[in-house]
């Protein structure tokens, strides 16, 4: 006698693609971190060669997306700050934007031309430099966010001058790092 394998039926082919979530992103997944043994950040891809994450949000937000970004705080209060984005470049491309601007460059060059501000969140958890006035050295100080803006600090903070770098992950400032400009 011969016993037959019983038939075999297969699930028919399906098109709908398979569906996953992704858990939310937590204080572990921090991206953007700020680099204390130079405090000042190289370009990233996109920025049009400005340091950090550049000057342009993409697709034209209203909303600091995650990133590093260089600008002016013009306004603070607990929680939240009011930040003008701008660019930062430095040597032959500043000298490039400079003179497309019709200004003149010297070892970086500023651009601010949008004269639209953002209300960023600062993170109960950031971190915060200030650059001291007193001494020869304008390497950042940490302080304590609730000290912060630091009355010992070279910048008037906030204000149109108060130039910083923010770092910006899952919608929030997690870290601001004042910026000295001669």
């Amino acid at each position: 006698t011969t016993t037959e394998a019983p038939p075999t039926t297969e699930a028919p082919p399906t098109t709908e693609a398979p569906t996953t979530t992704a858990a939310p992103p937590t204080t572990a997944d921090i991206t953007y971190v700020v680099d204390e043994s130079t405090f000042f950040p190289d370009p990233l891809p996109g920025s049009d060669q400005a340091h950090g994450s550049g000057c342009v949000v993409p697709g034209g937000s209203t909303t600091l997306t995650d990133g590093i970004w260089f600008g002016y705080v013009t306004a603070f209060t607990p929680g939240t700050l009011t930040f003008d984005l701008a660019c930062f470049w430095t040597g032959a491309i500043a000298e490039a934007k400079a003179i497309e601007d019709g200004e003149e460059a010297f070892d970086f060059y500023i651009r601010n031309q949008n004269p639209l501000t953002r209300q960023v969140p600062l993170a109960g958890s950031a971190r915060v430099w200030y650059v001291p006035a007193v001494g020869t050295d304008s390497f950042p100080i940490e302080t304590p966010v609730a000290s912060w803006p630091h009355p010992d600090s070279f910048l008037a903070c906030p204000s149109d001058w108060c130039s910083v770098w923010l770092y910006v992950n899952d919608g929030k400032a997690t870290a601001l790092v004042e910026q000295y400009l001669p």
